[in-house]
């Protein structure tokens, strides 16, 4: 991902203000342009109220990170994943203006954290951030300030309509304390995961294979028959119709098969980048399994150690997904 050109824009876009000047709303303005233009950069939604990225409960392919300092240093961060394991960061190296500490934590992966901003731009502190992470966009910047004021420009106000669309709450914060105390909170993706389709997405690194190892996902949809009496035999439409695509734990696409109509018991075989080939199998009625087979691993469709969901079904067809260690 780029900025660069992104920030040209914004500069130009600025050099006509109505006077009389204001240094105060023409810095509010800049930020809120670049807000807007980090969202659309990496792809986030524009407009929801309601969606908070660090909640990682609601959203368990985030993670929260929280970013503090007080009376111009004492720098602190902690992230906490989905496993609300909580992991601290107290030894920075470098907890002054426009030092670079960087970090790397096994939820979300390596990090750095920069803080911008010193003494009367933040009330006598250290604050400012910009947070980024090697998995979202190669360390690409955030500014952490102007989100956490598009955040709260929206959430807070009566009227949405006049203050305007902001982010899908990326951050928030920013505001000092009596103490100095000064932090922000983001919601940044787990490593592989991303905060809903083709947004926000943090991609970890891939072997010589291709694929991103550790837990890799299924995705089965399973098409009723058209002739439930028919002869499977010699007639394609008295089978189960299925799509099946595995996932790597990027949730990358890397291996597929579609339309495949097999005969009840006689396993779909899906070759992928993984190392050996996958086995999923349908049964005779709507109501049987759907079994799966993976080097070591077997399990059914409604397995909980696999992470299983599967809907009914709907139109026709039902759908699931199922996790296994790759």
């Amino acid at each position: 991902m780029k900025i660069s050109s992104c920030f040209l824009a914004l500069l130009a876009s600025s050099a006509v203000i109505a006077t009389p000047f204001s240094k105060a709303r023409y810095q509010k303005r800049q930020k809120a342009n670049i807000a807007k233009s980090i969202l659309e950069l990496i792809g986030v939604a524009i407009g929801s109220k309601d969606a908070s990225a660090w909640d990682y409960s609601a959203h368990p392919s985030m993670c929260s990170i929280i970013l503090r300092t007080k009376g111009g240093g004492h720098c602190h961060a902690d992230v906490t994943c989905s496993d609300k394991n909580k992991r601290n960061y107290d030894n920075w190296g470098a907890c002054y203006h426009q030092g670079v500490n960087k970090f790397n934590d096994p939820g979300i992966g390596p990090f750095s954290v920069v803080f911008t901003k010193k003494n009367d731009d933040c009330g006598d502190g250290l604050c400012a951030p910009f947070l980024a992470l090697e998995y979202v966009g190669n360390y690409f910047n955030f500014d952490v300030d102007a989100l956490s004021e598009e955040t709260s420009k929206y959430k807070y106000c009566p009227i949405a309509s006049y203050c305007g669309k902001a982010s899908e709450n990326i951050c928030r914060g920013g505001g000092g304390h009596e103490d100095g105390t000064i932090s922000n909170q983001c919601g940044v993706p787990a490593i592989g995961r991303n905060y809903g389709p083709g947004k926000l997405d943090s991609q970890g690194p891939v072997n010589s294979a291709g694929y991103a190892g550790g837990w890799c996902g299924i995705h089965v949809v399973q098409y009723q028959k058209k002739k439930p009496k028919g002869n499977p035999v010699t007639d394609p439409n008295a089978r189960y119709h299925m799509d099946v695509t595995i996932f790597d734990s990027n949730q990358d696409n890397i291996g597929e098969v579609l339309g495949a109509d097999p005969l009840a018991g006689e396993p779909i075989e899906i070759t992928s980048k993984l190392p050996h080939v996958m086995l999923v199998t349908t049964q005779k009625v709507d109501a049987d399994p759907v079994l799966f087979a993976y080097s070591d691993q077997s399990w059914a469709y409604a397995d909980v150690a696999h992470q299983c969901n599967f809907g009914q079904y709907d139109s026709g067809k039902r759908e699931g997904d199922c996790g296994f260690s790759c």
